[in-house]
């Protein structure tokens, strides 16, 4: 009884050798029990080699150097995701709710495209209606503009006001434009998303990391979205002949990391005090993509630095199936 107690001892504490299917292995060593009890049978060799993973049928990344655990974020939140397979390959807080910022655009754009406006249509912006602070704006008001590049503005400049505007382009009200947005967010299982206002300046717009992943996906499905997503800058002149450039908040962009063989796919920026710097992004390598997420850096250019980073990391640290 003694030998089987330290022999079981013995198998929880052990660090340095694989863990056997029982005491028993460790008793026959001791000089206890019998070669028969140490032997696994047919039934159980099965389990152990059905458990094994097979190589040539996985789907998934497999992680070739196997001493890299990452990089050193600033970020309170941070995640890699493999697009193909949901493989996690990097995570740090994945799960921490936390605001979100102008990343809240992403899901007020998806509700406005359900309304399948007219986006030739030349609409104008008025500041008694539109207008919120905490940003940029590009647009002139009362001056003509298709409502695609109010849709433009939006989604490359994360302009607040455009943003605002396009809630009463949509034709709904803003108590039904709100409610769509939390109703989508939980049709697409983030289950601890909300929503409060449409541009993101609601410090109460908040999110996780992984639900963050779940947006970033349906965003990139839309193929409106997925365009101004991926323009570094793009240009709006209005009916006055008033042209402006803007230059995409996705700092990403304008990277090696949107350079061959990588190619940026979407993504979009967030900033809060409460939130601190967001970045969200995808990055495509030789046809595998990854989704990055980094919540709470501390600065714009750490928010792009530790994205690009990790997207980096991810690639040469992980090995993908042959397609």
């Amino acid at each position: 009884m003694l030998f089987k107690v330290i022999a079981q001892f013995l198998v929880a504490v052990s660090l340095v050798q694989i863990m056997p299917v029982d005491a028993s292995i460790l008793e026959y060593r001791a000089g206890q029990g019998s070669t028969e009890q140490a032997v696994m049978n047919n039934q159980e060799l099965d389990f152990a080699y059905a458990s094994l993973p097979v190589a040539q049928n996985r789907q998934y990344p497999m992680k070739v150097n196997v001493d890299s655990y990452g990089i050193v974020t600033t970020a309170y939140s941070a995640l890699v995701v493999d697009d193909a397979s949901g493989a996690v390959l990097f995570e740090k807080h994945p799960d921490a709710l936390r605001s979100i910022g102008s990343v809240t655009k992403l899901m007020t754009v998806l509700v406005f495209l359900e309304q399948n406006s007219d986006l030739n249509q030349i609409v104008s912006l008025d500041p008694s209606l539109d207008f919120i602070g905490g940003g940029m704006v590009y647009l002139g008001y009362f001056n003509g503009v298709s409502l695609r590049d109010v849709l433009g503005a939006s989604l490359v400049g994360s302009d607040n006001t455009a943003t605002e505007s396009l809630v009463r382009f949509s034709g709904l009200s803003q108590e039904d434009f709100l409610s769509r947005m939390n109703a989508k967010a939980d049709e697409l299982g983030m289950v601890q998303t909300d929503f409060y206002d449409f541009t993101g300046i609601d410090a109460n717009n908040m999110s996780t990391a992984n639900e963050l992943v779940l947006l970033l996906k349906e965003a990139e499905a839309n193929k409106i979205m997925s365009y101004f997503m991926q323009q570094p800058t793009y240009t709006i002149t209005q009916a006055s002949g008033r042209s402006v450039t803007i230059q995409n908040t996705n700092g990403v962009l304008q990277s090696f990391i949107n350079q061959a063989p990588y190619d940026v796919i979407g993504g979009k920026t967030g900033y809060l005090p409460q939130a601190g710097y967001v970045l969200i992004t995808t990055v495509e390598n030789n046809g595998n993509r990854v989704h990055v997420v980094v919540m709470g850096a501390e600065s714009k250019t750490a928010r792009v630095n530790e994205a690009k980073g990790l997207a980096y990391w991810a690639f040469k640290t992980f090995q993908w199936p042959e397609k």
